[in-house]
């Protein structure tokens, strides 16, 4: 998303950490931002630093990192995996070491944000995104002893711009072939609803959850 590229900046800022410190960026969202980070990346990319990784088990050994930081990639992973994901950041994370996310709020305030929610709902009805509990994550990070847990609701404004919007449509029509293919429900349904929604009030992303955690 080069639209986001300033969010992903802010997010940076926010977390504190010092690009030259040894940083796991979980999902590799932030490859322009923190050239010098490893990225552990679900699949495989053209990208330099990048290692594949799978929630159950990060290739790294323990204590390793100074900083884990992960922009929107936790969106992409189940609720069930996510509990794995955060048991093993805590073992490659370095004592006093830092840990900062950012997911999606599913919340919109005005109406261009309501296009992207309903967006991402028929994503998330086809599992491809998923809504996680706010509660949950800090008391997951609580137990595993992390401390100085900080949650903090960003809202922003960022258009989406209309040649997004496109690919944005050509992934709907995927989607609908699957609700007659597969016995899925309410796709076209939503897909229709974004559509008008944009041509109306344009999108812009939804506002966003920041977790920034001590180990």
């Amino acid at each position: 998303m080069p639209y986001a590229a300033k969010d992903r900046q802010e997010f940076i800022r926010r977390s504190n950490i010092n690009p030259g410190e040894c940083i796991l960026d979980l999902g590799g969202m932030l490859c322009e931002e923190l050239p010098g980070a490893v990225f552990g990346i679900p699949s495989k990319r053209s990208l330099q630093n990048a290692v594949l990784i799978r929630p159950f088990l990060l290739p790294f050994k323990s204590y390793m990192f100074k900083s884990v930081v992960s922009y929107h990639y936790f969106d992409l992973v189940p609720p069930e995996k996510l509990d794995y994901v955060f048991e093993e950041t805590a073992r490659v994370l370095d004592k006093d070491g830092s840990f900062s996310f950012m997911m999606l709020h599913w919340m919109a305030f005005n109406d261009a944000q309501r296009s992207n929610l309903l967006f991402n709902e028929v994503l998330k009805s086809t599992g491809v995104l998923y809504q996680h509990d706010i509660e949950k994550i800090s008391n997951k990070l609580d137990a595993l002893g992390f401390n100085e847990i900080t949650v903090e609701s960003i809202k922003r404004d960022i258009p989406v711009p209309m040649e997004f919007f496109h690919e944005h449509m050509l992934m709907l029509g995927e989607l609908v072939k699957l609700e007659k293919t597969h016995g899925l429900v309410g796709i076209k349904a939503l897909a229709k609803q974004y559509f008008h929604q944009v041509k109306e009030h344009g999108e812009s992303i939804l506002p966003a959850i920041h977790f920034m955690a001590k180990r």
